[in-house]
């Protein structure tokens, strides 16, 4: 199918590829435009529904004041009635109040229609947060579930003069659905206009966009028809016979210009013998690896580069197939894929893992290119190779550099927060649970500040020593800087398990340091967060833990705390 479509492509006139792409980038921006000027439109709708509602939430709540001011609101006939004329109003399809609990406590359950009916209602009284909702198969409603808050100024009338609750508790709320039929209607009007002008617009730029290109791609045409015929015969006198001092104007002045030169070019075969003598001393003495194999594949010449790398001489390859470098390290599948991209494109590069003749394996970056003959048929290919041993060993220091702590050789911050991140995704993946301790050193500035930064190193490597004796091969123990450490628990069950590895870390930490010939003592404090109790990501996880740790601290130190802090 791509083939079909690249040679359909490719079959173009460069009019008409420079008319679609042109004229196809136009609707696609066009589109989008469209597009965001209705979910822009639609979103503004919206919203001001929403302000809708919460001002018709006011007006409901406005009018249960004044009959409670009256004293009528205990009658559930005039409460029935105002919602019936409020209901009534322009713009509302459905109205509904409803009691929370702790009005019911002081008030009674009042009406069946003043209950909370599903979920939401529940939800908007536990939270005292407003819920809108356009619903999904009535898209022209919005139902908005508004709470009544306590306060002693609720729109100048003081709730806790007639309600004993608390200031800032739900008395209730209310449901509403508003009718959206005109806005949507307005929507869709203005959705069809801009369709219309879009399709109009699209049949103007066409013409336009034609017009233009011709202007451009029938002086290209012209000067293709001449270099046609003069493939064709041979005529070297044929001309372009375009007039102009634009661009391609000048085109045309120099593919005349081409032609008149053609028989200068002979004298450049002389300077095309001495490029190839010099192209052959590039050979000899590059100093990457090149070897040259036929169409079979097999060696056919090599530069002293090679021999310096494998160790084998031009005597003892020639003639082989270049497998007998092979390591043995990829597989066949390796080599099938090489070939395919190398037949496909012509071209192929990447790193291999090959033997020298003395058997030792090491990589190297290869690179090779097909060459054809004048029928487009493969004739040779040429290699290019060079030894990477030294520039990988010097990129795997770097990289470990950049994710271990250089002192105690623990993972750094970066590679925690890897850690961190893979490891809440197995959890929530398998449904399991972690812990992530956060560990501060106590008097440690005490052996910095006596006994010197030397011996606070040698501290640190100690504390990092018997930090991993603590924990699992699967669990992380990490180095944040100075006298701060994290240690990431994975598959934990409970808090116990959490707090068994915590007190054995006091435990050991505890234990006195032997510094050369002298004695540190020295304790921890640990922040406990548990995953996902206590946070769903590494920053949250973190800041609960580092928040324990100081709690720990403020506790007497050498102990360790869980979040929340109690």
């Amino acid at each position: 199918m791509i083939t079909m479509i690249y040679k359909w492509w490719a079959s173009l006139g460069i009019q008409i590829k420079l008319t679609l792409l042109i004229q196809v980038s136009l609707m696609l921006v066009l589109l989008f435009a469209q597009r965001w000027v209705m979910s822009t439109f639609e979103t503004k709708i919206i919203e001001s529904a929403k302000v809708r509602a919460v001002e018709a939430a006011d007006g409901v709540i406005n009018g249960m004041n004044m009959l409670m001011v009256t004293g009528q609101i205990g009658d559930p006939d005039v409460r029935t009635l105002f919602i019936e004329k409020m209901s009534k109003s322009d713009g509302i399809k459905e109205l509904r109040i409803f009691r929370a609990e702790q009005v019911k406590k002081q008030f009674g359950i009042g009406l069946p229609s003043e209950q909370a009916k599903d979920e939401i209602d529940q939800a908007v009284l536990d939270t005292g947060k407003p819920y809108f909702e356009r619903r999904s198969g009535e898209s022209h409603t919005l139902r908005a579930v508004i709470p009544f808050v306590t306060s002693h100024n609720f729109r100048g009338t003081d709730c806790l003069d007639c309600h004993q609750v608390e200031v800032g508790s739900v008395n209730g709320a209310a449901s509403i659905v508003l009718d959206l039929t005109a806005e949507t209607d307005i929507i869709a009007s203005v959705n069809r206009w801009l369709w219309f002008g879009q399709f109009v617009l699209q049949v103007i730029l066409f013409f336009v966009i034609d017009f233009m290109l011709r202007s451009f791609t029938r002086p290209v045409q012209k000067i293709q028809e001449v270099m046609t015929s003069m493939q064709l015969d041979g005529d070297l006198s044929r001309r372009a016979d375009i007039r102009g001092t634009d661009e391609i104007g000048r085109m045309a002045n120099a593919f005349n210009a081409l032609a008149d030169s053609l028989q200068k070019s002979v004298n450049e075969v002389k300077k095309g013998q001495d490029q190839l003598k010099l192209s052959a001393q590039v050979f000899i003495n590059s100093a990457e690896a090149i070897v040259i194999t036929d169409i079979e594949n097999n060696i056919m010449q090599v530069n002293r580069a090679f021999s310096e790398i494998t160790g084998y001489s031009s005597e003892e390859v020639v003639g082989k197939n270049p497998r007998v470098l092979k390591s043995g390290e990829q597989g066949p599948e390796f080599y099938r894929d090489m070939w395919k991209t190398l037949l496909e494109e012509g071209s192929w590069q990447g790193e291999v893992m090959d033997r020298r003749k003395s058997g030792e394996i090491y990589p190297k970056w290869l690179s090779i290119a097909v060459v054809r003959d004048e029928q487009g048929d493969v004739s040779n290919y040429i290699a290019l190779f060079s030894d990477i041993t030294e520039r990988k060993a010097s990129f795997d220091r770097v990289q470990h550099l950049a994710h271990y702590d250089a002192l105690t050789n623990l993972p750094n911050r970066a590679l925690l927060d890897d850690h961190i991140d893979m490891t809440i995704a197995g959890a929530k993946r398998n449904n399991t649970n972690l812990a992530l301790l956060f560990l501060d050193l106590d008097r440690f500035k005490g052996v910095n500040d006596t006994m010197g930064h030397h011996m606070g190193d040698m501290l640190l490597r100690g504390v990092a020593t018997r930090l991993r004796q603590c924990v699992r091969e699967s669990d992380t123990v990490a180095r944040l800087g100075g006298d701060e450490f994290v240690v990431l628990l994975s598959n934990v069950n409970d808090e116990k398990d959490a707090a068994l590895v915590a007190q054995k870390i006091i435990d050991l930490i505890s234990e006195p340091f032997m510094l050369d010939d002298y004695q540190a003592n020295i304790g921890v404090s640990i922040g406990i967060s548990l995953y996902p109790q206590h946070g769903a990501d590494k920053f949250s996880l973190l800041k609960c833990a580092d928040a324990a740790m100081y709690y720990a601290k403020d506790g007497g130190r050498n102990n360790f705390r869980f979040f929340p802090l109690t």
